[in-house]
């Protein structure tokens, strides 16, 4: 990188917003007429815009950055998915594979919107790209609305609607009517016709009544391995973590490496001596964390592993290659707390 814009462009990037996943710094240098050249682009963070500008003062140039959430968007800031798992995508393309899931029901921060597109902010956090054919998009008070109303999870159900079916899966949201309906975030109403629906306090109760292995096999046992998700119907390892501890109350950040950084750590042990059920063993390769699963004891882990085909339960002091390839990679050991 030896143009010295780049390089400066890359500092505030490093500076202000590191990890792409919590936030967008999306400048770039580009050219105009007569050899001219312009700092352009988007950004989530005040400071990062504000070094940028001073970036271009230095440099002689025009800067047009604008700061995320786009003002153009209005009164519609926000977005509720309606389908019943919405993929979230690293850029706004349909081809590229998905980052993370939204799931029926669930809340998003509007930040800007190219055509059909809209980039957005999870309620993990996570930022990216969603198909507006996946939601519905209004204002901050009507999803505020929703978010209050909407106290009803699935523990994988299947609804009703006038003459069609609905399948969702768990930790979708829905509304439950005076009449005994389910209503969905597209405000369609529904009856159940299979499946359990539970109360959100209701749900936390029975998830903290067994361990959260066990609650991992009941509901995700057989789910296949799914970059990117996060319900039964597919998830990768850091997906399956943070479904099964949401379902306790305990949000956790999306990611593996994320997740490292949460709750309390608990001393390594060759053994396991120490370790508690539910705790998080983190693994890494070449440096990188990159994988994790759940301790359930006497040296076994539930996780979501390709190599396993997705969700499976494991002896981590076997003689498996994959167990060999597991304690070789052990970096760390979290106890994540309320």
């Amino acid at each position: 990188m030896n143009d010295p814009l780049a390089r400066g462009l890359d500092d505030v990037r490093r500076r202000f917003v590191p990890d792409d996943r919590l936030g967008v710094f999306d400048v770039r240098v580009e050219a105009g007429g007569a050899g001219l050249r312009a700092l352009r682009g988007v950004t989530t963070s005040g400071p990062a815009r504000d070094a940028v500008r001073r970036l271009a003062t230095d440099a002689g140039l025009a800067a047009d950055v604008r700061l995320l959430p786009d003002p153009a968007l209005g009164d519609h800031v926000a977005a509720i998915a309606t389908a019943a798992v919405a993929p979230l995508q690293a850029e706004p393309r349909v081809a590229l594979s998905r980052a993370s899931e939204v799931l029926h029901g669930e809340s998003l921060v509007l930040l800007e919107r190219d055509d059909a597109w809209l980039r957005v902010r999870a309620r993990d956090g996570y930022h990216g790209w969603i198909h507006e054919g996946y939601v519905a998009v209004g204002t901050a008070d009507w999803a505020s609305d929703w978010e209050t109303r909407a106290g009803v999870r699935s523990l994988g159900c299947e609804l009703r609607c006038d003459d069609t079916r609905m399948r969702l899966p768990l930790g979708a949201r829905l509304a439950a009517r005076r009449d005994g309906t389910l209503e969905t975030a597209d405000g369609r109403r529904g009856q159940l016709v299979g499946g359990v629906v539970r109360p959100d306090a209701e749900a936390r109760a029975e998830a903290r009544l067994v361990a959260p292995t066990e609650w991992a096999l009941r509901w995700f046992g057989g789910a296949p391995y799914a970059w990117g998700g996060r319900t039964e119907w597919g998830c990768d390892c850091s997906g399956l973590v943070q479904a099964v501890f949401a379902a306790r109350g305990m949000p956790l950040p999306r990611d593996s490496d994320q997740q490292l950084a949460a709750g309390r750590e608990v001393r390594l042990e060759p053994t396991g001596r120490g370790y508690e059920a539910g705790d998080l063993l983190f693994f890494a390769e070449q440096g990188r964390v990159g994988h994790v699963a759940i301790w359930a004891g006497a040296g076994r882990i539930v996780h979501s592993a390709l190599s396993r085909g997705g969700v499976a339960r494991d002896d981590l002091f076997g003689d498996s290659a994959l167990a060999l390839r597991l304690r070789d990679g052990l970096v760390g050991v979290r106890r994540p707390e309320p």
